[in-house]
């Protein structure tokens, strides 16, 4: 898949694996192992909705939408 349609992305550090965006993701695109965010590109539709339930901003979106304010 081309980059850019990977429009929500996880920082490869400081997620606490607390399954928010897991429960958030309407797709199940979200799952978390080892304490670690990861995204299935193959369901996502980047609506954000992971990004908007993350607690500790680590899941973003390339245009800064979701952004923690």
């Amino acid at each position: 898949m081309d980059d850019e349609l990977k429009r929500i992305w996880v920082a490869d550090e400081g997620c606490i694996g607390c399954r928010l965006c897991e429960r958030a993701c309407p797709t199940g695109a979200m799952r978390v192992e080892d304490k670690q965010a990861h995204i299935d590109y193959a369901l996502c539709i980047a609506c954000g909705m992971c990004a908007t339930k993350c607690r500790k901003g680590v899941i973003h979106d390339t245009l800064g939408i979701y952004a923690l304010a």
